[in-house]
């Protein structure tokens, strides 16, 4: 560590992959009376920072390859640091938009003192702009990954080769933030009118604006085309505006659906927010009254313009932040911590009119900031837009196959007694998250090998009691109420509600099933909808004894015919049905045999035919599938939501029938009994067709 100037959160000649760094440092006992340091790159403009109590918070571009960073005191001491850039190719980029109104003015709020400052208040004036304020963003998540332990790990933002706009005085050509205006078919009445307005507890559609920027960023195809992974989209309505009483234009909301994650936010902040890199410092210090007759006072907490900058661009983040997968937290930049978010740049902070305070006194240490919560920064570990090169060769990662993210079933559980389960997942589990109140209290995390950790799991064993023991404290009384989430590579979120009444849900006696009175029955989850239809009961089976099933299916799951080898085959109280003629079982069998015909009978079962047991309904459409010797089913993928879309067998011999049904209905998950244990049974509800479905194992 240098006697003059030291770094803390860059080494020398370290690679880093996010174009802009937030470069922490503090000036040696030997350096006195230093009030500025100014840093200088060979190819970009000097950045001038302030100094307090030796400490400095540095925010700068850099370009591709080697930058030799120089940092000079206003005492004319100096030190350098070189460190190499490897833009990020690999992952799924943000893209940036404006969305305007087909008849927009191509202007947003601004008082007159700032128009007169920035010269305008145009397009041109908002995509230099938001500019900035994806290389904020991109610098504070860095830093923040490298706090967690996580090394330099940043999402990208689509850039383009083209003037760059970064520096208030420097013009030239190179990479920069590609921001798409987007036109949208709503005129500026309707963007405007306050029955769309989020914040208007009286309007009659406050969630129209998200609904239409999807429709926006469809018509303007391109990169919004339908594609696997999800496309990322982070958006500003510029037609935003206060009309002295309402933010009309404007909703703070993220999410999105299989095409596109979207987050949209309003331009009603965007005065504040800086043009330039030279403009980053005075902006965060900027204590001028907003002109609250112009421009709006989001939440009560945007009186000074340093506030609007911290509240709006940090809210923006928090928008994305949810169109990235992150739910609220208990802390942090989605608990609306981002109102000290220029405490992450600075080691001052101007008045705060909201607090009537100065906050933090300088220097501003980590512990004063703002945070990505940890649990954000996991989620983003394993997400597209923040892959690294070597992630590809840490076989602990998972990388989405070609038929995209949500071909994989999602997390499953299954029961094993004694107040214990096993969640499994075909592509790993990374985190399980026990949550009150809707708040993540305590989790279990699996971070990749390349970071130490174990790897995501693919089956992970838990007990109550292991779960009850991350509740902290003052969540003890929530200790048999709370519910799990589990978080898998490439698969959506998976929640179970009151978790610990799931564990405690009894076996059953599977003999009057059909089997021996030890056999013990657990029931699995039960997919699709659970209050829909009319639940049947357990149907039990004895899986060995199947040699084919007989699906009936269409848009959804109709029913499926369990075909027996023998008479001993296990079954509900309800009679056995008459079973059709089915192919002999051989190892031709393996095909299955599709039937769309004509409705015609059942054909009476001949003498010494197979018995069989229906679950669901029977109907003239259906796909026979016969086993192969000693050819277990041993288990199903089901396609489900609202109802089962459709269902796929799982055998012991490694096949995978079809997908029964609408193949791409639902979302995907799996009913697969723990190692050592075999289906004995299906339950479920039943209505015009199937509308929920779970399996009952057991040791056998």
């Amino acid at each position: 560590m240098s006697e003059n100037i030291s770094f803390f959160n860059l080494k020398p000649n370290e690679t880093v992959v996010s174009p802009c760094l937030t470069i922490h440092g503090k000036c040696g006992k030997n350096v006195t009376g230093v009030k500025n340091i100014q840093v200088q790159h060979p190819q970009l403009p000097p950045l001038t920072f302030p100094v307090n109590q030796s400490y400095f918070k540095a925010t700068i571009l850099l370009s591709s390859g080697e930058n030799k960073l120089t940092f000079i005191t206003d005492t004319n001491v100096s030190e350098s640091i070189t460190c190499f850039y490897t833009p990020l190719t690999q992952n799924k980029p943000i893209h940036l938009c404006l969305i305007v109104a087909k008849d927009s003015p191509l202007k947003f709020d601004s008082p007159r003192s700032q128009i007169a400052k920035e010269g305008g208040n145009d397009l041109n004036l908002a995509i230099k702009k938001l500019r900035i304020a994806a290389r904020l963003m991109q610098a504070y998540t860095n830093e923040q990954m490298l706090r967690n332990g996580f090394g330099h790990r940043v999402m990208n933002f689509v850039e383009e080769f083209a003037y760059d706009t970064q520096f208030k005085s420097y013009q030239t050509m190179r990479n920069t933030v590609k921001v798409h205006v987007v036109i949208s078919q709503r005129s500026l009445k309707e963007i405007r009118d306050p029955n769309v307005a989020q914040q208007n507890s009286k309007g009659s559609n406050t969630g129209a604006l998200f609904g239409w920027a999807m429709d926006a960023l469809r018509d303007y195809g391109g990169p919004f085309a339908p594609q696997e992974p999800p496309v990322q989209a982070a958006c500003i309505y510029l037609d935003g505006h206060w009309d002295g009483k309402l933010i009309l234009g404007h909703a703070a909301l993220g999410g999105g659906d299989d095409n596109i994650k979207l987050a949209i936010f309003g331009s009603h902040g965007l005065y504040s927010w800086p043009t330039c890199m030279e403009d980053i410092v005075p902006y965060f210090l900027d204590p001028t009254k907003s002109s609250l007759n112009e421009v709006a006072n989001d939440c009560n907490e945007c009186s000074s313009h340093w506030e609007c900058l911290t509240v709006t661009l940090g809210a923006f983040m928090h928008e994305v932040g949810h169109s990235l997968g992150s739910p609220h937290e208990e802390s942090g930049v989605m608990l609306r911590d981002y109102t000290r978010w220029n405490r992450s740049f600075l080691t001052q902070e101007a008045f705060s009119i909201r607090t009537n305070s100065y906050g933090a006194k300088p220097p501003i240490f980590p512990p004063e900031e703002c945070t990505w919560h940890r649990l954000d920064l996991l989620r983003y570990l394993f997400h597209p837009a923040f892959t690294r090169e070597y992630d590809y060769y840490d076989k602990s990662f998972y990388r989405p196959s070609k038929n995209g993210q949500f071909s994989i079933p999602k997390p499953a559980m299954y029961l094993l007694g004694n107040d214990s389960c096993k969640f499994s997942s075909q592509t790993g589990i990374y985190c399980i998250e026990v949550v009150t109140e809707d708040l993540a209290r305590g989790h279990l995390e699996y971070l990749p090998i390349s970071l130490g950790g174990p790897g995501p799991q693919r089956d992970v064993t838990v007990s109550l009691k292991d779960l009850q023991g991350l509740l902290p404290p003052n969540q003890l009384k929530y200790k048999d109420n709370f519910s799990i989430r589990v978080l898998a590579c490439n698969s959506p979120d998976t929640f179970f509600d009151n978790f610990p009444n799931i564990l405690k849900t009894s076996t059953i006696s599977m003999e009057k099933y059909g089997f021996s009175s030890k056999i013990k029955g657990i029931k699995s989850q039960l997919l699709g909808g659970g209050d829909r239809g009319t639940d049947i009961g357990i149907l039990g089976l004895d899986i060995t004894k199947v040699i084919s099933v007989r699906v009936y299916h269409g848009g959804a799951l109709d029913g499926i015919r369990f075909i027996f080898h023998d008479s001993e085959a296990a079954s509900d109280s309800k009679p056995v049905e008459q079973t059709p003629v089915v192919p002999p079982r051989t190892y031709l069998g393996k095909l299955t045999n599709s039937f769309k015909s004509s409705p015609a009978p059942v054909p009476a079962r001949p003498s010494g035919s197979k018995k069989s047991v229906l679950f669901g309904k029977q109907t003239n459409n259906f796909t026979d599938v016969t086993l192969e010797p000693n050819e277990i089913i041993t288990g199903f993928n089901v396609r489900c939501g609202a109802w089962i879309d459709g269902i796929q067998f799982i055998t012991n011999h490694g096949r995978m029938t079809d997908m029964f049904g609408n193949k791409n209905g639902g979302g995907l998950a799996e009913l697969v009994p723990p190692q050592g244990q075999q289906i004995v049974g299906v339950y479920g509800r039943v209505g015009q067709w199937v509308d929920a479905i779970g399996i009952v194992y057991a040791k056998v």
